[in-house]
């Protein structure tokens, strides 16, 4: 402490920062610095008090709460060990970062790698969060904007795995807009509800074009042969 006092004890009931078992099987042993996990612990500490649908951190915010700029100078190398430590723990992939422009200008959020985080994320990249350094706002979309990868798969398949977050997240960088959304009717069409499915489709169209979808589309059968082989009950079944 500070003032060389000795620390009294924690109290019985008080409140807690919940930290993943998997956090001191994992990746504190990858951790080569105080500044890393002092990052990690104060990111953690931070998010877990927000409210709303979306918690992340930013350096400038975390630097000005109380606690952060005294065990930084005492053993993480001060503010510029604060950027350090939390570069290295994106890069270690215990913290996720994505760089947003806002009024103050460019600056970079970090979330704890979690399945929420992942979730948000997605959406950002998809256009359907905009996250700002001051605020968090999901903007409603006009009708004629595409809906993104993370609400058709909601909407046309169900509740998004940390996995498949991390696939829909792949094909949105890979393929056209249209092409998704496409490929996700193409699937409720034939009543494919399924993810290995529409990536069976986008595949095919890479390889081969889009020349089969004109108005006098294929038939259901066809339809079934060029995508999975005819073997789609295999599919549906094991997805």
């Amino acid at each position: 402490m500070s003032d060389g006092a000795r620390f009294d004890g924690f109290p019985g009931i008080g409140k807690a920062t919940a930290i993943p078992n998997t956090f001191f099987a994992s990746v504190l042993p990858a951790m080569d610095s105080a500044s890393s996990l002092l990052a990690f612990l104060w990111v953690s500490k931070l998010t877990q008090e927000q409210r709303g649908e979306v918690h992340f951190s930013r350096e400038a915010q975390m630097w000005a709460e109380k606690g952060v700029a005294e065990s930084f100078d005492a053993m993480g190398g001060g503010r510029d060990g604060l950027a350090a430590g939390l570069r290295a723990c994106a890069n270690l992939g215990a913290l996720l970062s994505l760089n947003v422009t806002g009024e103050g200008g460019a600056e970079t959020l970090y979330f704890v790698n979690n399945p929420a985080s992942r979730r948000a994320m997605g959406r950002a990249r998809a256009g359907e969060l905009r996250l700002v350094p001051e605020t968090v706002v999901v903007p409603e979309a006009p009708s004629e904007v595409r809906p993104g990868i993370f609400r058709l798969y909601e909407e046309h398949i169900g509740t998004i795995t940390p996995m498949v977050g991390d696939r829909l997240i792949e094909a949105e960088a890979t393929y056209p807009a249209d092409w998704i959304e496409d490929a996700f009717r193409e699937a409720a069409e034939l009543n494919a509800r399924n993810w290995r499915y529409i990536e069976r489709i986008l595949a095919r169209w890479t390889e081969e074009g889009r020349s089969h979808e004109t108005p006098g589309r294929d038939p259901l059968e066809e339809q079934k042969q060029r995508f999975l082989g005819g073997n789609l009950g295999h599919i549906v079944r094991n997805r």
